[in-house]
């Protein structure tokens, strides 16, 4: 048995060990901002701009903008050792920012408050992760840490399963119970949270944090995709020594899986901004069960965590990173061949298949993207890491605002369309089957200090 799976093991074994009460206020948010804001936002942009299309995409995209705010919240945290009031305090701006949602009357005001949402959550999934790095010993961090990702996992589930049912009641319903789902965390999170004075404050800057933790190990764990994003997204900040080092890093195999990785984003993130709307107007498909749909993928998801760090182990990360990619693709082409042929019987079974194939997808992607970051990357880790979060994030942004152009311009069919242009970059930048840290690159390691 390996390290890493000694540790998934050990953790599976001892979860009281590693589980403290707070996680589950972690675990509320997880279910409203990558549950409830995924299905109910679009749909709500829908009925109140039928006439402009692209208005999804641009309201996701403000959400995915806010949730960049990451760095600043943490500076906040970590400086003026403001954990309770910055976690607490996201949590209470992006209630706030659900309560006025409904209330605003054009898009600027929308935009805004999306904005506002995504800062909130970013916050708070920021602050998560510095009260377990500066409250707890070294070697308990990648078990904690793995813990927390897997209550935000488990909470998603259980918003898709809840804004089901609320797309049933009212969009301004749903919104308004997801912010009292939030107020709920914000109790736990007061009642709960460790005050600063008790933390062991093993770590001063949460830039030398990043060097301690096996990103392989957390990779075992499930991790949110897209809107709520993944908590090494808000852990691992871009800098400037990893900024400077990218042309370097451009002509090694590092610098190709970032190309990669960025271009996965960019294609898949309009159809996450827009797939309810996309599967009732394309396929008939009521929201409810789409959340349905997803909700289940997403549970049987989470086994494939573990599942993929053995299989990486096994044949390479690589490998099983161009399967992941491989399988997103047909994902998307079958919910492709449904609009080409126009009509055909059981259209509806095959776009849920093709939607259901989309997620599971993701858990081998998020292990194999993880473990390629710390394996090929020629610099620290923690520059490394923020690299990665940058392909993603900008990725995510960039490709949700070109798909809400795209779909003003030409409709819906165009989301699967850019989807496999995107995987299938991806590929082309990215095809090497070799998985081993590569020795020879000659970009200089970036010091701790600067990661």
């Amino acid at each position: 048995m390996s390290r890493i799976d000694k540790i998934f093991w050990d953790t599976l074994r001892g979860p009281k060990q590693w589980v403290s009460s707070w996680f589950a206020a972690y675990a509320l948010l997880g279910a409203v901002s990558s549950g409830l804001i995924p299905i109910l936002l679009p749909l709500m942009m829908v009925r109140l701009l039928p006439h402009e299309l692209a208005a999804v995409g641009y309201v996701i995209g403000a959400f995915n903008l806010g949730a960049l705010s990451s760095p600043l919240w943490g500076n906040l945290a970590d400086e003026k050792k403001a954990y309770r009031q910055v976690f607490c305090g996201g949590l209470l701006l992006e209630l706030a920012a659900m309560i006025a949602f409904p209330l605003a009357a054009n898009l600027g005001a929308w935009l805004v408050l999306a904005l506002l949402m995504g800062a909130g959550s970013a916050a708070v999934s920021t602050c998560a992760t510095l009260l377990i790095v500066d409250f707890y010993p070294h070697e308990q961090w990648t078990s904690r840490i793995g813990w927390l990702q897997t209550f935000n996992g488990a909470g998603q589930v259980a918003g898709l399963l809840l804004a089901g049912a609320f797309v049933a009641i009212g969009y301004r319903f749903g919104l308004w119970m997801g912010a009292g789902i939030l107020a709920a965390a914000i109790v736990v999170g007061l009642i709960c949270l460790p005050r600063p004075s008790k933390g062991i404050q093993a770590v001063k800057n949460k830039k030398d944090a990043a060097i301690g933790l096996d990103f392989n190990a957390l990779a075992r764990f499930a991790r949110v995709e897209l809107v709520g994003g993944g908590l090494l997204k808000y852990f691992h900040l871009l800098n400037i020594a990893g900024l400077k080092s990218i042309p370097k890093l451009l002509p090694t195999r590092f610098g190709r899986f970032l190309m990669s990785w960025f271009f996965v984003f960019l294609g898949v993130s309009g159809f996450f901004a827009y797939f309810p709307i996309f599967l009732k107007q394309s396929f008939g498909v009521l929201p409810a069960t789409t959340s349905l749909t997803y909700a289940v993928a997403a549970g049987m998801g989470i086994a494939l965590y573990n599942l993929s760090g053995v299989w990486a182990q096994k044949f390479g990360a690589q490998k099983i990173y161009f399967f992941g990619r491989i399988l997103r693709f047909a994902g998307f082409i079958l919910l492709l061949i449904p609009l080409l042929l126009h009509k055909i019987p059981g259209e509806n079974f095959i776009a849920l298949l093709g939607f259901a194939v989309v997620v599971l997808a993701w858990p081998i992607l998020s292990v194999t993207g993880t473990e390629l970051t710390s394996e090929l990357s020629p610099i620290s880790q923690g520059a490394a890491q923020g690299l990665n979060n940058a392909a993603n994030g900008v990725g995510t942004v960039a490709g949700t605002y070109l798909a809400g152009w795209l779909v003003h311009m030409v409709g819906y069919q165009c989301i699967p369309i850019m989807a496999l242009i995107g995987l299938g970059l991806s590929i082309l930048v990215d095809t090497s089957f070799h998985s081993a840290k590569p020795a020879e690159n000659s970009v200089p390691a970036i010091s701790p200090t600067n990661a």
